[in-house]
């Protein structure tokens, strides 16, 4: 069964029965003015929200119109929806820029929440921009927060990282992210903070702080 086709008709439905309602009324309203922005500039075709929030876009010029709307929306689910399903661009500069400039905008007004963090933990993820390394850094620096951008700078085998991974070793509540990302150092020296964790209380822990221990080793 395909289930992404299936939940992509549930929306439809769902979105149907809401403008019915008139539930998040402004928002459709801004959404309707989005389509019309793609359709005339682009030839995006699209009849609902759903179309734009599971079928990805190819042509990377819809970046710069999604970005206007982004922050508009008062639902940020739909903005989720959105960048999980059009901004995961690998090597997309604009797409980078824009999420850097609004994880600033939304910490600024207190606005952050963990869905938000972690749908930005992963698009900073796909995008894979090495010239936000700075700003990478600054997003791990508190513990459990961005667990796979600290995995990305540890693949990365980024130096200012390290100390920073060590701290989250000890300081994150679910230590598999910071073992997984210290491995990628191939440091031996790194062994004896990880080997208590072989004993941790969570069974992807102990497997995780084993393999990494293993090819430290090697």
């Amino acid at each position: 069964m395909d289930y992404s086709n299936v939940l992509y008709k549930e929306a439809i439905e769902i979105e149907k029965q809401n403008r019915l309602n008139k539930k998040n009324e402004k928002d459709f309203q801004l959404t309707d003015k989005l389509r019309k922005e793609l359709q005339d500039n682009l030839g995006v075709e699209s009849n609902y929200l759903a179309d734009l929030t599971y079928k990805k876009i190819l042509d990377d010029r819809c970046i710069s119109i999604l970005i206007k709307y982004i922050p508009l929306f008062q639902n940020k689910a739909i903005s989720l929806d959105l960048i999980k399903q059009q901004f995961y661009r690998k090597g997309n500069k604009e797409c980078s820029n824009f999420l850097e400039k609004w994880y600033y905008e939304l910490n600024e007004s207190n606005s952050l929440t963990d869905m938000i963090e972690n749908i930005l933990d992963n698009a900073f993820v796909k995008i894979q921009d090495k010239d936000k390394v700075p700003f990478y850094l600054k997003l791990i620096s508190n513990p459990n927060k961005f667990p796979f951008v600290m995995e990305m700078l540890g693949r990365w085998n980024i130096n200012e990282a390290k100390p920073i991974i060590i701290n989250r070793l000890e300081k994150d509540n679910i230590k598999t992210s910071a073992i997984r990302s210290l491995g990628y150092y191939k440091d031996k020296e790194t062994v004896p903070l990880i080997e208590k964790y072989l004993k941790s209380e969570f069974q992807g822990v102990r497997e995780e702080a084993k393999k990494v221990i293993d090819r430290l080793n090697q």
